[in-house]
């Protein structure tokens, strides 16, 4: 009787841990209702509502089992003020027209006192060197296409750069407008509306333009990140450790915003990555624990500048030599039309063997089909990879037209796609956390500064 209770026993626990281990769409819906519900008002980076839901996850991974790192499930961080643009006034004919916040939204600023001859343009290149370019894109010009172009121009040699704003990008003007702008160190990039690109249109070339203006320093505050850590099981090799990370924070409340719904849900972004390193960490603290070492974290204020990832790397609460591998999970909610429907993509897939590796065991992964929206380099993963650490992004990001606006709400999501995106990612990692396989970066794809032909 003995031994036919004790295979009873091992029969149900079986069972029971193999059905800790699938996701439910249950249990999906329910962190994103809190996460991305009107109640927290956007988690804005920084904000009492960013700690409450680093509260709320942390409260998720102690209940789950996990084990606090270096004794707490919420790390704390300072964050410094930050000097912001207060001002912008131009001189002579078009100062009387043009007001920052109005018709003049600044991307970055960097000066106090910006002049030369105007230079215009229907491209961004080739950049005249010390004049003010306009660059008179199309009306009908993509968002798209439109942030390429654009992109590049933050750090160039001309004075500064004045873009006539497509009509897309209209279409959320006076929330873009009024944001706050970081004083940049390097480069003047504005934007100005129709009516003051006609202006600036009918400008002989070598036309003197200038503009003053004027910063203010904010005062300090604080973010935070929640951790938690499965201890890896061999002695051998527990020391090693994998973290899978997304960020907790999104925009806010934008009193300016568009339209009736001020608050920017960021239920994508980044709602969905929080809920998968909520759900990985419970079917995986559901199961025999692994060999390696598994932290789980969600980081504070990527929005604002990714501090939250900043500080976790600063105080990494492992030797850096024992850092095998980042995943960071960000924008899964929603299919990506590029690739299959069961498919994720893998930032940087093309750069390290690990989304390759991964794949080989059932990972949906595939690579980036957005290439040129550099998305490897703007998410939490490139602050480790910055420093040699196998770090990248799993998503599915269509490029929707949600994106940063208050309609990135849970009506948009796609709960079905969501939870088997989750589901698919269980046993790769389950296989990385129990195999030898030290991730390693391809030849010339690493994207450290220091190294010889690396890419950035």
């Amino acid at each position: 009787m003995k031994i036919v209770a004790a295979a009873l026993m091992t029969c149900l626990l079986f069972a029971t841990t193999s059905q800790a281990a699938e996701v439910s769409e249950r249990n999906v819906r329910a962190q994103m209702e809190f996460l991305a519900g009107d109640a927290m008002q956007g988690r804005g980076s920084g904000t009492l509502f960013e700690r409450v839901a680093a509260e709320y996850v942390a409260s998720q991974f102690k209940q789950f089992g996990l084990d606090p790192v270096n004794g707490e499930y919420v790390q704390t961080i300072n964050v410094p003020g930050k000097t912001v643009l207060e001002a912008l006034k131009f001189d002579g004919a078009i100062g009387a027209k043009a007001a920052l916040g109005s018709n003049v939204a600044a991307l970055v600023v960097a000066s106090e006192r910006v002049a030369g001859p105007l230079k215009k343009s229907t491209t961004a290149y080739p950049i005249a060197k010390d004049a003010v370019m306009f660059i008179d894109l199309p009306a009908d010009t993509k968002l798209q296409d439109f942030f390429t172009q654009v992109g590049p121009l933050v750090k160039n040699d001309a004075a500064a750069v004045i873009v006539r704003a497509p009509d897309a990008f209209m279409e959320d003007w006076s929330n873009f407008a009024s944001r706050t702008v970081t004083k940049d160190a390097t480069s003047n990039a504005l934007f100005v509306d129709s009516e003051l690109a006609s202006m600036l249109r009918a400008m002989p070339d070598g036309t003197p333009l200038s503009f003053n203006t004027s910063f203010k320093k904010l005062p300090d505050t604080q973010t935070w990140n929640a951790v938690g850590k499965l201890p890896g099981a061999d002695g051998k090799v527990a020391a090693q450790s994998i973290v899978l990370s997304a960020h907790l924070d999104h925009l806010g409340v934008r009193a300016n915003a568009s339209g009736d719904d001020k608050i920017f849900n960021g239920a994508d972004d980044d709602a969905s990555g929080t809920v998968a390193v909520l759900e990985l960490a419970r079917a995986l603290s559901a199961e025999r624990r692994p060999k390696r070492t598994v932290y789980f974290v969600a980081f504070g204020s990527e929005e604002a500048g990714g501090y939250g990832s900043k500080a976790f790397l600063s105080q990494l609460p492992f030797p850096r030599e024992n850092f095998i591998a980042n995943l960071q999970f960000e924008m899964i909610g929603r299919p990506d039309e590029k690739v299959r429907a069961d498919e994720l993509w893998l930032t940087g897939y093309e750069r390290s063997n690990l989304g390759a590796e991964l794949a080989k065991r059932g990972a949906k992964l595939v690579q980036d089909p957005h290439p040129d929206q550099k998305f490897f380099q703007r998410s939490d993963n490139y602050t480790f990879a910055r420093q040699g650490i196998i770090a990248h992004t799993v998503s599915s990001y269509g490029l929707h037209k949600d994106y940063h606006n208050a309609s990135d709400d849970l009506s948009r999501i796609d709960f079905k796609h969501m939870t088997k995106s989750i589901n698919s990612m269980i046993k790769p990692i389950q296989w990385l956390a129990n195999s030898t396989l030290v991730p390693a970066w391809l030849p010339g794809q690493s994207p450290v500064p220091s190294s010889n032909g690396a890419k950035p």
